[in-house]
């Protein structure tokens, strides 16, 4: 049907750029997710930009009857329908939750993975170690860090509220959420319970609450309310927030945003004007910082988790090889010792013999 020529074409060019677009975000959730605990750098380097874009687009527009994808992408034109959508908060939420739910699909299908693991190693009967290491140093009143106290506190939770937990922990930003994957894999949570309880928190609600805050922070009631109180507070920062918001909406690629910046200071803050195109955004370099950071503290998770498995199999090594040695039947270390043990010589005189009676008696 995509190589017949016929009227029914252009329908299927549509169709498949809406499934290739939605997969892209489906996609880029499944990476956001799947790095077992750096998670979230999709939605801070793709979906969130996205989202603030369409927002500042839509109130520099006036009205959200502009697309989003193509060559004509985030251009208002000028042939609009009198009764196009005016860019309200519920409009500009229109336009981006599809694309929003399709990246928390992503993120809840990128949990599957540690869950998946954990179910198979506690039917082989090796366990959860991370957990039976932190139990035993509980039990022994071992100090725990906070890091520690945070996992058993976790596991504890899972255990005792089930369906309802796991919702709760997948509905709030968690970098720990890897560790209820893998402790609903260790008790053999259904597969159901983990998954839709998982969907629905990251899907549903988390991705959701995300993309109301980013449309929130770039709305143009929130910045002139957040202006106003600044102005009454310190006339220094109402400045400098006034000029670090304009820096960030021509990085955006929006000349006046926000629609109240004179015309003859916007040469300044457009694209190809000057200081804020040569000038590294401030916006996005605390989102590089905060990605840097969630690397670094994935490398040192995955060195420290290498490390407790080496440790393990050696411990495990060893206990076998004491096992087999204190295994051994009792007729093998009888004619190990009587290898081992001297044999006399075949030829002695009889004084010799005589002597070792005696000494024998």
């Amino acid at each position: 049907m995509h190589f017949v020529n016929g009227p029914h074409i252009e329908k299927f060019h549509q169709l498949d750029a809406w499934v290739g677009w939605h997969s892209y975000w489906v996609m880029l959730g499944v990476l956001s997710s799947i790095g077992l605990g750096a998670g979230l750098h999709t939605f801070v380097l793709f979906l969130g930009p996205h989202i603030a874009r369409i927002t500042l687009t839509a109130y520099e527009c006036g009205h959200t009857a502009f697309p989003v994808r193509g060559p004509n992408a985030f251009q208002c034109g000028t042939n609009v329908a009198a009764a196009a959508t005016p860019a309200t908060f519920s409009a500009i939420l229109s336009m981006v939750i599809i694309e929003s739910l399709c990246w928390g699909a992503g993120t809840a299908i990128g949990e599957l993975p540690p869950y998946f693991i954990a179910r198979a190693a506690s039917a082989a009967g090796q366990g959860d170690i991370e957990y039976q290491r932190l139990r035993r140093k509980a039990a022994g009143g071992g100090s725990l860090s906070v890091k520690d106290r945070a996992l058993l506190s976790i596991y504890h939770l899972l255990r005792r509220f089930g369906f309802a937990g796991i919702l709760v922990f997948a509905a709030i930003p968690n970098p720990l959420f890897d560790l209820a994957g893998i402790t609903c894999g260790h008790f053999k949570v259904p597969f159901w319970t983990f998954f839709g309880a998982t969907f629905i928190g990251k899907s549903l609600v988390k991705s959701s609450i995300q993309t109301a805050v980013v449309i929130t922070a770039f709305s143009k009631e929130m910045v002139a309310m957040v202006l106003s109180f600044l102005g009454h507070v310190s006339p220094w920062a109402h400045d400098l927030a006034e000029h670090l918001l304009r820096q960030q909406a021509a990085a955006f690629g929006g000349s006046s945003a926000h629609g109240d910046i004179p015309s003859s200071e916007r040469a300044e803050h457009v694209p190809g004007g000057g200081e804020s195109v040569s000038s590294l955004s401030l916006l996005g370099s605390v989102w590089n910082a905060c990605v840097s950071i969630m690397l670094i503290y994935f490398v040192i998770s995955t060195l420290e988790t290498f490390a407790q498995s080496y440790l393990a199999e050696v411990r495990s090594w060893g206990q076998n090889q004491l096992a087999k040695v204190g295994s051994r039947p009792r007729s093998m270390s009888t004619e190990i010792n009587a290898t081992v043990a001297p044999k006399p010589l075949p030829q002695q005189s009889d004084q010799n013999r005589s002597a070792g009676t005696s000494v024998d008696a």
